[in-house]
């Protein structure tokens, strides 16, 4: 099994349940580690999709889906759903970013050269 490592941002706002002020479970951490699988779940959380949806996109079964997306949330800190698509439309754009450096490729800027 190969564990993906997420950095959380520090501006970002953690969940806290009513009474859990003040207690550390209620802070998101700032790095956590999610299988490959729980990665691939994740990052398909951008879309904002169903579990359903996921379900049929990843070719899994809606419960492990369910699975997987509790897993993922405790690990991030009990954030809530919402809280976990937003993560994960940053995780995307931060890699789609490195892709771009890796690979010299622009963002979609005008050309560079003369029509």
């Amino acid at each position: 099994m190969r564990v993906v490592s997420f950095t959380v941002p520090a501006w970002f706002p953690s969940y806290e349940t009513p009474g859990a002020q003040d207690t550390p479970d209620a802070q998101v951490p700032p790095q956590a580690q999610l299988t490959e699988q729980e990665s691939a779940v994740f990052l398909c959380l951008a879309t904002g999709a169903s579990n359903r949806e996921l379900a049929a996109e990843l070719q899994l079964s809606v419960s492990t889906v369910k699975f997987h997306v509790v897993n993922i949330r405790a690990k991030l800190g009990g954030i809530s759903r919402l809280q976990a698509c937003l993560l994960a439309a940053l995780a995307r754009q931060d890699t789609r970013q490195d892709a771009r450096q890796d690979t010299g490729l622009s963002d979609g800027g005008a050309a560079a050269g003369p029509r």
